[in-house]
């Protein structure tokens, strides 16, 4: 039996290899098994850093994090319902709990019945031979790997298999996990598990995935790195339809894809008003370009997308055009006018507009309201408005952004000024 202690101790820093120890030495004293799970021993035979730490406890999973946490003084949050458990230490090292379980699949597609069982069980469950593999952490034999299905010998041939034929009916998530999983270790979907893979796609099982599950496994491909080339995988699959029927790929993706990591790399080194970006969702709306509203809204419908990424996705649909039309324009335009069109938007649908503008002056208008402009307000507060006897109302907000739009155009440079403008304007309701 192969034994990964010295591997271990050159890939994980000295903190985790403790904490592993501590894990295994509790195991002894409780009396059950803990091993070292999924990606985190893949990404020892790749050289590669993987901070999830998965373990699985043959016993209660939920009564080992409680016994750790309190030993390290680290925080605990359970699922009992799933014999689950996630230990923070004060290191911040996170580990993920589990009890050792077994699922079958009453029908394609269908949530599992869940029961605890052996540790064999809970590897047979998993996805793909890569993520099947262990490494024991208990005293007696720690470091010593578990291989039933020969996951060391599809790194070696760098090929994504799955470990058995029903695999993507039982779960046809798995389609999209194995794409990911296939571009992001730079491996190849080997010839028997991509025949499944497909008749699964043509057999449309993954209509019976419950929406929800679905649009988590989406989301998640979305935030690949190298996008393009799991978008590009994914049509060959012909699995782009699990997503929409009508999505299609476009020559031209690759360079728009491109053009939206420039824009996001350039909002967040020059916008002094940066907030954290949704970039999948930037994509997305770019996938959709072809797809008519009703059948975006429809996507969003189905896949229970949250309120603010919905609105996002229809405010593209519905105002992209306009909007680059009028900042494309060779006509000079005033900063107000700028503000006006793009203030409403949401910083996902600016910045794909900035992607996507063909036009050098459209894309400066654009950088000129992230640098300049975007978040801007008047120096002349409410009070002051109130102070000169107008009453709150349509008139109140009309002088407010009367004060804002001449502040932007660089007529009012100050509060003194605005204050001023605003008694002029107040003046004409009185």
């Amino acid at each position: 039996m192969k034994n990964l202690s010295d591997k271990m101790q050159q890939c994980f820093s000295q903190s985790t290899m403790m904490l592993l120890k501590r894990v295994g030495a509790i195991s002894k004293h409780m009396g059950c098994k803990a091993y070292l799970i999924g990606g985190t021993v893949r990404d020892l035979f790749l050289c590669k850093e993987n901070l999830d730490i998965d373990i699985v406890i043959e016993g209660d999973a939920i009564h080992f994090g409680e016994r750790l946490a309190h030993e390290l003084h680290g925080i605990i949050i359970s699922h009992k319902r799933f014999g689950t458990c996630t230990v923070t230490t004060p290191e911040y090292i996170k580990i993920d709990f589990a009890t050792a379980r077994r699922e079958t699949y009453a029908k394609p597609a269908a949530l599992p019945t869940v029961e605890f069982s052996s540790f064999r069980d809970d590897l047979t469950r998993r996805d793909f031979t890569v993520n099947a593999m262990a490494i024991s952490l208990n005293e007696e034999g720690f470091g010593n790997l578990i291989d039933f299905f020969d996951g060391v010998g599809d790194i070696e041939k760098k090929q994504i298999k799955v470990l058995h034929d029903k695999s993507f009916v039982d779960d046809p998530t798995r389609i999209l996990r194995g794409i990911r999983l296939e571009k992001r270790l730079g491996f190849t979907v080997e010839p028997h598990t991509a025949n499944l893979m497909r008749k699964s796609i043509e057999k449309e099982i993954y209509k019976r995935v419950q929406a929800p599950r679905l649009r988590d496994e989406i989301i998640l491909t979305l935030k690949e790195k190298e996008l393009f080339h799991t978008i590009k995988r994914m049509d060959e699959f012909r699995a782009l339809k699990i997503v929409h029927p009508y999505l299609k790929l476009h020559e031209d993706l690759s360079g728009t894809f491109t053009a939206i990591d420039e824009a996001c790399s350039w909002y967040n080194d020059n916008s002094p008003r940066k907030r954290s970006i949704e970039k999948w969702l930037i994509y997305l709306m770019v996938l959709f370009n072809d797809v008519s509203y009703d059948g975006t809204l429809y996507f969003c419908n189905k896949f229970e997308l949250k309120r603010g990424e919905r609105l996002r996705m229809i405010s593209y649909k519905r105002q992209s055009s306009k909007v680059l039309k009028t900042l494309n324009a060779k006509r000079k335009i005033l900063p107000s006018k700028i503000y006006r069109l793009l203030e409403p938007l949401s910083h996902e649908v600016t910045l794909l507009l900035m992607a996507v503008s063909r036009s050098g002056l459209g894309k400066g208008r654009i950088m000129e309201f992230f640098h300049k402009y975007n978040g801007m307000r008047t120096a002349v507060k409410g009070d002051d408005i109130k102070a000169l006897g107008v009453k709150a109302g349509p008139h109140f907000a009309k002088i407010v952004e009367k004060i804002l739009y001449k502040k932007l155009n660089g007529i009012l440079n100050n509060r003194e000024e605005e204050l001023e403008y605003a008694k002029k304007l107040a003046k004409r309701r009185l």
